[in-house]
C-alpha cells in the first residue's frame, strides 16, 4: 500500500497550508474540417504534480479536488453511490419532444390564439401597427404548416447535431463523465467549440480538477431571447456579469496557463492572458501567439458560500476516512499478526536439540496436501532429572491460541453505519448501493420509485433545463424541447392492463394510449392517422354495431371499421341463430357454419380466461385472420377486434 493513501486523512485535515491544488492536463485539439478552431481545453496526463502558479483574479478550490479524487478512488462507500447517480440520470439517452402538438384537436384554437398574442404584443411596441384581431382560418392554417415544416428542419438540426457533437465520445458518455466530475468533486465543465460562423458545433469533456474559476468581470449587455407566446420569441437586453475560467498546467511539466470564458460571453477574450479585446485582429496583434478563448459551460452542486459546487456527500467525510482507516488496519493485520494458532509447551524437561527445526519443517513443507492429511509429527524431549524412582518424566503439551486470535474483522458496524451515513447524503436506499437484504419486491419497487421521484428525476430536470435555457437558443431551436429518458421504473404488465383498461373504457383514444405507452417502455410508436384511434373506441364498435343491423349506411362507418363490417354482420347473424338455446347446441350450430366453406368463420370456441365470452378466428376480405371477442350477453354492444 502507498504512502500517500494512508496518509489521506491528514492531508485532508491540512489542506490548504500550502496551497497546492493539482491541474493535469495535456495539449488535445478537436475540430471538424477547416471551419471548426482547435479547442483549447487540455487533458490530463495522469502525473501527480503539485505547485501551480496562482494570481489575484484565480479563486481557490474550497477542497483540494486531487484530494477528493483520491477519496473516490479508495472509498467503498462513495463508489457506488456515485455510480447510482451516473447509470440513473445519465446513462438512458434523450428525446426531443415538441412544444406544440399540431395534431391535437385544440391545436388550431393555440395557434390562434398565439397569433393573437404576437399581434397584441407588436401593437402595444407600436402605437402605428393595427389593432389586434383574431386570425381567419386560412391565416391559422397557413402558418400551422410553416411551423410544421420549421419543427422538421428543426427536428434534423437537433438529431444531426447531438448525433455529432461530440469527438471520440457519444453525448450519453460525455454526461457520464461530467455527471462523475459532478458528484466526486462538486463541478462538472464542457468546452463548446464554435466554427467560423459562429455556429455551435462540438463539446469537448474538461477535466473538472484542473479549472479554477476566476472573478466575475465587468456588466455587460448581452441578447437574451425570450419566449413571447407559444409560437414566437424576442430578444431582449439583459445586463449581465461573466466570469473567466482557468485552466493551470506546471512549469516543470512545460505547460501554461489557458483561459476560457463562460458560455454566452459574447466578448473576445485572449486564452494565454485572459485580457479582453475589441476585435480578432487586436488581438492578434498584441499577442501574437495567442487565439480567442472558446467558451466553459459549468454544472456543480450549488453552495451557498461559493461559486464551485461543493459535493453533496462532503458532510459525511469523517465517516469516509474512518471507514477507509477501519478497512486498513483490517487489512495490515495479516501482516502484523503477532499471536501464533498454537504453542508447544514442555513441562519437566526440554525439547531436543534438532526438535525445533523438525516441528518448523514440519509446519513448512508437511503439513500441506491431501496426500499429507494423516501424517503424524513426532516430537522427542529430554527430562532435566530423575525423579525418585529413578525414572526422569517429561510432559508435551500443545495447546491452540486460537481464542486469543482475532476471529473476524474489526469495525463491521462502524462500518455499516459509515456506509448508511454516506448514503444518506446522497438520499439513495440500499438497493441502488448494492445491497439487497430485507428488500422484496414491493419494497424495492417502492425504492426505486422513491429515488426516481425525489433524487434523479430533479437533477434529469436541470440538467434539461440547461439544454433548453442555453444550447437550444443558440441553435435557433423554437418548436422542441430536450428530456433525458428516464429507467423504466414502473411494472409494465400493470400499467399495460391499466392502459388497455383506459382504452376500453373510452377514458383514453387508442393514439394516447400508445403514447403513455411510449413513455413507459422508452421507445417511440408510430402514431396512428386514422380516424379510429383518434376517438373512444366505443364509438368505432357502435358504428360496427349499428352498420351490422343496417340502421346507417355503410358510407358513414370509419374505414377501419367498414373492413369488419361483413365480420360483424355474420357475428350478429350466427347470435341470433344461438339466441335462446341451449350450450351444447348453441356450439353445434357454430361449428356447422365454421365447416361452411363460404363463411369466414375459421373456429369459435368459449374464452378460457373469461367463460362469458365468445371468441371466434375469422377471414375478412383481405384474407387476414382475425380474432373477434364477444361477451354473450351483449352480442350487439361489444364487438372488439385484434389483428393477429
Amino acid at each position: 500500500m502507498s504512502e500517500e493513501s494512508v496518509t489521506i486523512a491528514e492531508e485532508i485535515h491540512r489542506q490548504g497550508a500550502d496551497g497546492d491544488v493539482v491541474a493535469l492536463i495535456k495539449a488535445h485539439v478537436i475540430g471538424v474540417g477547416d471551419q471548426v478552431p482547435g479547442g483549447n481545453v487540455q487533458q490530463p496526463t495522469g502525473e501527480n504534480i503539485s505547485g501551480i502558479v496562482h494570481s489575484m483574479n484565480e479563486l481557490e478550490w474550497p477542497y483540494d479536488p486531487r484530494l477528493l479524487c483520491n477519496l473516490f478512488e479508495l472509498s467503498s462507500a462513495l463508489r457506488p453511490n456515485i455510480d447510482a447517480y451516473v447509470t440513473n440520470i445519465d446513462a438512458f439517452g434523450h428525446t426531443f419532444e415538441p412544444k406544440i402538438d399540431l395534431s391535437a384537436d385544440d391545436a388550431n384554437q393555440v395557434i390562434s390564439n398565439a397569433m393573437f398574442l404576437d399581434r397584441a404584443h407588436l401593437h402595444e411596441r407600436d402605437s402605428n401597427a393595427p389593432a389586434p384581431k383574431l386570425p381567419n382560418d386560412e391565416e391559422v392554417f397557413a402558418k400551422i404548416e410553416e411551423i410544421r415544416m420549421t419543427m422538421l428542419i428543426e427536428l434534423g438540426t437537433l438529431k444531426s447535431f447531438y448525433n455529432s457533437c461530440c469527438v471520440g465520445i457519444d453525448f450519453v458518455k460525455l454526461r457520464r463523465k461530467t455527471r462523475q466530475d459532478i458528484e466526486v468533486l462538486g463541478n462538472g465543465f464542457w468546452e463548446a467549440i464554435r466554427n467560423a460562423e459562429d455556429r455551435l458545433v462540438l463539446f469537448n469533456y474538461v477535466p473538472a480538477f484542473s479549472i479554477r474559476l476566476g472573478r466575475l468581470g465587468r456588466v455587460v449587455e448581452v441578447p437574451v431571447r425570450v419566449e413571447s407566446s407559444d409560437i414566437s420569441f424576442e430578444e431582449v437586453q439583459v445586463r449581465m456579469r461573466f466570469r473567466p475560467f482557468i485552466q493551470n498546467l506546471t512549469p516543470n511539466q512545460g505547460g501554461r496557463r489557458t483561459w476560457f470564458k463562460e458560455f454566452g460571453d459574447p466578448r473576445i477574450m485572449s486564452n494565454r492572458t485572459g485580457n479582453l479585446y475589441e476585435t480578432v485582429e487586436d488581438l492578434k496583434f498584441t499577442e501574437e501567439s495567442a487565439s480567442p478563448a472558446t467558451e466553459l459551460l459549468h454544472f456543480s452542486v450549488d453552495s451557498p458560500r461559493t461559486p464551485y459546487g461543493i459535493p453533496r456527500w462532503i458532510g459525511a467525510l469523517l465517516a469516509v476516512m474512518g471507514t477507509r482507516q477501519a478497512e486498513e488496519v483490517n487489512f495490515l493485520y495479516f501482516d502484523n499478526k503477532s499471536i501464533p494458532p498454537l504453542a508447544i509447551l514442555v513441562s519437566g524437561g526440554r525439547m531436543a536439540p534438532q526438535a525445533t527445526e523438525k516441528i518448523r519443517t514440519y509446519m513448512d513443507e508437511e503439513i500441506k496436501g491431501k496426500r499429507n492429511f494423516h501424517k503424524i509429527l513426532i516430537l522427542e524431549a529430554e527430562p532435566a532429572g530423575k525423579h525418585q524412582d529413578g525414572v526422569g518424566r517429561v510432559k508435551i503439551e500443545i495447546r491452540p491460541l486460537t481464542q486469543a486470535i482475532q476471529s473476524d474483522a474489526l469495525f463491521q458496524k462502524y462500518d455499516e453505519r459509515n456506509a448508511d451515513k454516506v448514503g444518506q447524503q446522497f438520499r439513495l436506499p440500499r438497493m441502488l448501493r448494492g445491497d439487497i437484504r430485507d428488500f422484496n419486491k414491493s419494497t424495492a419497487f417502492a425504492a426505486l420509485m422513491f429515488a426516481d421521484q425525489q433524487v434523479f428525476g430533479p437533477e434529469r430536470e436541470d440538467f434539461d433545463t440547461d439544454q433548453n435555457r442555453k444550447i437550444f437558443p443558440d441553435l435557433g431551436i423554437k418548436f422542441w424541447r430536450y428530456r433525458s429518458r428516464a429507467p423504466v421504473t414502473r411494472d409494465p404488465q400493470t400499467l399495460s392492463t391499466m392502459v388497455r383498461d383506459l382504452v376500453r373504457g373510452g377514458i383514453l383514444v387508442p393514439n394516447e394510449g400508445r403514447q403513455i405507452a411510449a413513455d413507459i417502455f422508452n421507445r417511440e410508436f408510430s402514431k396512428i392517422e386514422d380516424k379510429w384511434a383518434t376517438q373512444p373506441i366505443q364509438l368505432t364498435l357502435a358504428e360496427i354495431n349499428v352498420a351490422a343491423k343496417g340502421i346507417i349506411a355503410d358510407e358513414t362507418v370509419t374505414p377501419a371499421a367498414k373492413r369488419l363490417l361483413p365480420i360483424a354482420k355474420l357475428f350478429v347473424d350466427l347470435h341470433e341463430q344461438l339466441d335462446g338455446a341451449e350450450s351444447d347446441t348453441a356450439f353445434a350450430v357454430a361449428k356447422q357454419e365454421a365447416e361452411i366453406e363460404e363463411q369466414p368463420i375459421q373456429s369459435i370456441s368459449v374464452s378460457k380466461s373469461d367463460p362469458s365470452q365468445i371468441v371466434a378466428d375469422v377471414k375478412d376480405e383481405a384474407g387476414d385472420i382475425i380474432t373477434i371477442r364477444v361477451p354473450q350477453e351483449k352480442m350487439l354492444e361489444w364487438v372488439i377486434p385484434h389483428s393477429e
